[in-house]
């Protein structure tokens, strides 16, 4: 399975020689790197040229490249065309998902995020904390009707971080949040599109600007181990909460995709477990039954 992530923070060629990735920076030495060990491709500058041989490889191997703003936080992907091969099969049985199902596996998504959110707490010594959550997390009900998972956020981000707010953009810890947030996204919404599943048609996510609405419903229980290892980072080096994201951090939260999570009794990577995510709510809908989700957990033993 592929695992490397590739971030290009350099002016420099990208192009494909010889079924291998080669980075020609200027005045550097060419560096190559097959095409089967990559996951992720992060373009970091916007000095770069790609090679249509290259993207054309990409596609076909299903590597998720990135493109990033101003500020270095990806804001763009390409991912390829549908090559499931039973697509209209697997877009006719998504469309024709009740509201009853949504409104279950919601429920779901919730519960574990929330769980997960709780055992962040206890791997940081708040046990108190984490039952708190766990109580929480217990009376969600088929949809969150009572909105329950934003209570818990925002007592959960206060118990994490002091003096936080999760909408001050200049605050590290949420440029942080936000990078670590879209790499996850980014690769469950390519995860989505080789499953044959439409991104946009999202289970509770329904903004019609929104190209992944199904990648912002299947992520939330993925965004604990980014805000775990954010909480890392920053109890570490003591960062000031007006500070600049570097490359160190970059590759730290880019390396996430590898770290290890419990899924159906398993020990994968987050990599992985998007996979076997977007997997599990396709045998959901083929199926009709919502309670084999499969979903990442957080173990804080």
């Amino acid at each position: 399975m592929a695992w490397r992530s590739i971030i290009i923070s350099k002016p420099s060629k990208t192009s494909l020689k010889n079924h291998n990735f080669l980075y020609s920076p200027k005045d550097a030495k060419e560096i190559f790197v097959p095409i089967i060990d990559i996951s992720v491709i992060i373009l970091e500058t916007h000095q770069v040229t790609i090679t249509s041989a290259l993207l054309s490889v990409l596609a076909e191997y299903n590597i998720l490249l990135f493109t990033c703003d101003k500020k270095h936080i990806p804001n763009g992907i390409f991912t390829p065309f549908h090559q499931h091969s039973r697509f209209y099969l697997t877009v006719h049985l998504q469309t024709k998902w009740s509201e009853a199902f949504k409104k279950r596996i919601w429920q779901q998504i919730i519960v574990q995020k929330i769980t997960n959110q709780a055992r962040v707490l206890g791997k940081i010594s708040k046990k108190k904390e984490e039952k708190e959550l766990l109580i929480l997390a217990k009376n969600v009900k088929s949809g969150d009707s009572e909105n329950i998972e934003a209570y818990a956020a925002k007592i959960y981000f206060s118990y994490l971080f002091k003096d936080f707010i999760r909408k001050d953009i200049s605050d590290w810890r949420n440029c942080a949040l936000n990078y670590g947030y879209s790499i996850i996204r980014g690769v469950i919404a390519r995860d989505l599109s080789a499953s044959g599943l439409i991104p946009a048609l999202g289970l509770f996510h329904k903004n019609q600007l929104n190209a992944y609405n199904l990648a912002d419903d299947i992520i939330e229980p993925f965004r604990a181990f980014v805000d775990f290892v954010v909480y890392k980072i920053q109890e570490k080096e003591k960062i000031p909460k007006i500070s600049e994201l570097t490359s160190v951090h970059k590759i730290s939260l880019v390396k996430i995709l590898q770290n290890v999570v419990t899924v159906n009794s398993d020990k994968i990577s987050i990599l992985y477990a998007s996979s076997v995510c977007v997997n599990s709510l396709i045998s959901c809908t083929k199926n009709n039954d919502f309670s084999n989700i499969l979903l990442p957990k957080f173990n804080n033993a």
